[in-house]
C-alpha cells in the first residue's frame, strides 16, 4: 500500500505540472524550434571563419610558362595543388602585367625559356616574380615560395658537386664518372621538380572531421537543453512563493516527490527538444547521426540527467522567479563560456581549462563531437561518467537547499 500511495501521489503531482506547463502551447513550440534557427544562424554566419585554410584568404596568381615542357608542367600542376592559391591564371607576360595592375592577381610567376635544361647544367636561369603592391602580404608569400624553391635547387646542385668530387677522389674515371654524375643530377632534378609538400599542416589536437553544422550543433544543443529546463525551474520557485509548497507539507507529499515531478517535466521537455533538433539538423544539414545506438543513448541520458539536475538545483536555491531567471541565465552563459561552447578551450588560460571540467557544457560538447565524428572506435564513457557525477552532485545539493527553503517558507 505504501508503494501504491507514493505512485499515486507522484502521478497526481506530475499530471498537474504537465497541465500547467503545456498550457501555453505557442511558447512551447517556440522553445522547441528556436534552437534550430540559432544553429542555422551560426552555421551560415560563422562557417566561412571555420573553413578558412590559413592566416590569409586564398588568392589568385598569374603564371607565364615560356618553356612549356613536361618538366615545367609538373611545376604548374604542383602549384595548382597548393590550397592558398584560389586560381592560377596561365597567360603571356603582357597580359600578366595587366592583371597585376588591375589587382586581379597577387603576383605573376614567369618561367624563362630552357629553364629545366639550365638547372641540369648548373646555369639556373632565374624565375621572375612580379609583385602586386596592393597585395603586399600575398606577394610576400609567393616571393618567399620562389626563394625557397631556388634554395632547394642550389642545395641539390651542391649535393651533385659533392658526389662528383667524392667519386673523382675515390678513383672513379671516364664513363663511370660521367654516369654517376648524370644519375645524381637526374635524381636531384626530379626531386626539385616533384616536391610533394610545400605547406605542411600539423594537428595539435584530435580532429573529429565535423561539418560546420555538426560543430556548432555540438556546442549549442546542450545550451538550449539547459534553457529548456528554465520553465520547470520557475514553476518550483513560484509554488514556493505562493505558499503551495507549505500547504503540501501538510499533505502526504515528500520533498523529493515535488522535486522529482519538476525533474520529470524538465526531462520531458528536454527529450522533445532533443528529438526536434535531431530531426531538423539531419534533414536540413545532413548532420551525421549514424553513431552506435549505445553511444547515442549514453550521451543522451547523461546530458538530460545533468541538465535536469541543473534546473532543479537553480529552482531550489532561488528565492523568487526573478532570481531564478538571473541565476539560471547567467549560470548557463558562464558554463557556455568556460566549457568551450562559445570560444575554443585551447585558446583559453590553463585555469579556465581546469574549471571547464566541472561544467556540463564541456562534457556534453565532447560527447556530441564524438557522435558526429563517425569514428565508432572512440568511446563516450568518460564524458557520460562526468555528466552523471555533475548531475548527481547538483541533485543532492538541490534536495538539501529545497529542504532549507521549505522550512523557511
Amino acid at each position: 500500500m505504501g508503494a501504491l500511495r507514493i505512485l499515486t501521489v507522484m502521478f497526481t503531482l506530475l499530471k498537474n505540472d504537465i497541465k500547467l506547463f503545456f498550457k501555453d502551447w505557442k511558447a512551447l513550440v517556440i522553445l522547441l524550434v528556436m534552437p534550430f534557427f540559432f544553429i542555422s544562424l551560426f552555421v551560415y554566419a560563422l562557417s566561412p571563419y571555420l573553413n578558412k585554410a590559413g592566416f590569409v584568404e586564398p588568392f589568385p596568381i598569374v603564371l607565364v610558362d615560356k618553356e612549356d615542357t613536361a618538366q615545367t608542367r609538373i611545376l604548374v600542376n604542383q602549384l595548382k595543388e597548393i590550397t592558398i592559391f584560389k586560381e592560377i591564371i596561365k597567360t603571356d607576360e603582357e597580359n600578366a602585367r595587366k592583371l597585376i595592375d588591375s589587382n586581379q592577381a597577387a603576383s605573376a610567376i614567369i618561367i624563362p625559356p630552357e629553364f629545366s635544361s639550365s638547372i641540369a647544367v648548373g646555369e639556373n636561369k632565374p624565375v621572375t616574380v612580379i609583385s602586386n603592391k596592393s597585395m603586399p602580404l600575398q606577394s610576400f608569400i609567393v616571393r618567399n615560395m620562389m626563394q625557397s624553391a631556388a634554395n632547394y635547387v642550389s642545395a641539390g646542385q651542391s649535393a651533385i658537386n659533392t658526389i662528383y668530387d667524392y667519386n673523382r677522389k675515390a678513383g672513379v674515371k671516364g664513363e663511370e664518372l660521367d654516369k654517376q654524375f648524370q644519375d645524381s643530377t637526374m635524381r636531384a632534378f626530379v626531386e626539385v621538380l616533384a616536391r610533394n609538400r610545400i605547406f605542411t599542416e600539423i594537428d595539435a589536437v584530435p580532429v573529429y572531421d565535423l561539418s560546420p553544422a555538426e560543430y556548432y550543433s555540438s556546442g549549442l544543443i546542450v545550451i538550449f537543453l539547459m534553457f529548456a529546463g528554465m520553465p520547470g525551474m520557475k514553476m518550483l520557485v513560484s509554488e514556493r512563493n505562493q505558499g503551495i509548497t507549505r500547504r503540501l507539507s501538510a499533505a502526504p507529499v515528500k520533498t523529493w516527490q515535488v522535486i522529482l515531478s519538476k525533474f520529470l517535466i524538465s526531462l520531458i521537455l528536454s527529450i522533445l527538444q532533443f528529438i526536434t533538433i535531431v530531426l531538423l539538423t539531419s534533414m536540413m544539414f545532413k548532420s551525421y547521426w549514424g553513431a552506435p545506438i549505445k553511444n547515442i543513448l549514453l550521451v543522451f541520458t547523461g546530458i538530460l540527467f545533468a541538465v535536469s539536475a541543473w534546473s532543479v538545483f537553480v529552482s531550489a536555491i532561488a528565492k523568487t522567479p526573478a532570481a531564478a531567471d538571473v541565476i539560471g541565465n547567467l549560470g548557463i552563459l558562464l558554463m557556455a563560456v568556460i566549457g568551450g561552447s562559445i570560444y575554443p578551450l585551447s585558446s583559453m588560460p590553463e585555469f579556465v581549462r581546469t574549471l571547464s571540467n566541472g561544467t556540463i557544457t564541456k562534457w556534453a560538447m565532447e560527447g556530441f563531437m564524438i557522435l558526429f565524428s563517425g569514428n565508432d572506435a572512440m568511446k563516450v564513457t568518460q564524458q557520460v561518467t562526468a555528466l552523471m557525477i555533475i548531475g548527481m552532485a547538483l541533485f543532492v545539493l538541490a534536495v538539501g537547499a529545497f529542504k532549507i527553503n521549505r522550512k523557511q517558507g
